[in-house]
């Protein structure tokens, strides 16, 4: 990294973005500036498995208690309040848009299935909205789905409007993520300290919602090493790291972590690598 033209670089990235890094970030040289640039890459990086994960275990959950109950194409008669605001309309007018917009690109080959699946994150955290939310009518999306849908979710969590409110955070984040937006960023923060926190955070609140609807998937989530990896991205030591490149040693806290973990895993004969090299052989 030091020996890269960051000059010949920094257009290619944009000095209004990278000065976004400069003043938030205070970097020493130019090389701890495209540190921090990269540490923000790898944070989207760990995060994508996440959010990709809470977006398609939400779509099945509520697809697969919604068909149970009302048949495949039960997105075609969601009851609605019998008298929406203007406001709520526009929910009702875009959960509309988006099943016709499927409907139309799909041509011959639509389906129930086909449609669902073609629907982002923002169409599910649409359908949380108070308007499809009708005590005592049959085909009304919530309350009756809540409990099917959220089986691990306790009773005060399990709550159409905290759980819209949590969607709607986790939509932005991975908008933000996806539009290669700075998630440093997220909640404003005043240091890259306070940074790391609300992005550990929002890893919490992801695998909580995941957890609520399955637990099984988060603990697949864990036992694949995808929140491990966030926790270790998203970290002071991690960042230091990054804008200091070309020290071989690993710092302390990092290097205690990842020792134990060798240490504590099955016996055998573990190979301890460094970009992609094997630098040593560790038998346990």
């Amino acid at each position: 990294m030091r020996n890269l033209n960051h000059a010949a670089i920094e257009p290619y990235i944009s000095t209004p973005r990278l000065d976004a890094y400069r003043h938030f970030f205070n970097p020493v040289d130019d090389v701890a500036l495209l540190g921090a640039y990269q540490w923000n890459k790898e944070v989207a990086g760990a995060f994508f498995p996440l959010l990709q994960t809470l977006e398609i275990t939400l779509r099945n959950a509520i697809h697969g208690e919604a068909s149970k109950l009302w048949g495949q194409a039960w997105f075609d008669n969601v009851q609605t309040k019998a008298r929406p605001t203007p406001a709520q309309q526009r929910h009702t007018r875009q959960h509309g848009v988006n099943i016709s917009k499927a409907r139309q690109a799909l041509g011959r080959r639509a389906s129930p299935d086909r449609i669902v699946a073609m629907q982002t994150l923002g169409f599910w955290t649409n359908l949380f909205n108070e308007v499809f939310d009708v005590n005592g009518q049959p085909r009304a999306l919530w309350p009756t789905l809540l409990q099917p849908v959220f089986p691990h979710a306790t009773r005060v969590h399990r709550q159409r409007d905290p759980i819209r409110r949590s969607l709607v955070k986790i939509q932005r984040f991975r908008n933000r993520a996806f539009h290669h937006e700075p998630l440093w960023k997220h909640r404003h923060p005043a240091n890259p300290h306070q940074a790391i926190q609300n992005l550990l955070d929002m890893v919490h609140d992801v695998a909580e919602l995941i957890g609520w609807i399955s637990t099984d998937t988060t603990a697949y989530l864990r036992a694949a090493g995808y929140i491990e990896n966030l926790n270790r991205v998203i970290s002071v030591d991690h960042l230091n790291y990054l804008q200091t490149p070309g020290n071989d040693s690993l710092p302390l806290a990092q290097a205690r972590r990842t020792l134990r973990k060798l240490v504590s895993s099955s016996p055998g004969i573990q190979d301890i690598t460094r970009r992609g090299e094997r630098v040593a052989r560790l038998i346990t």
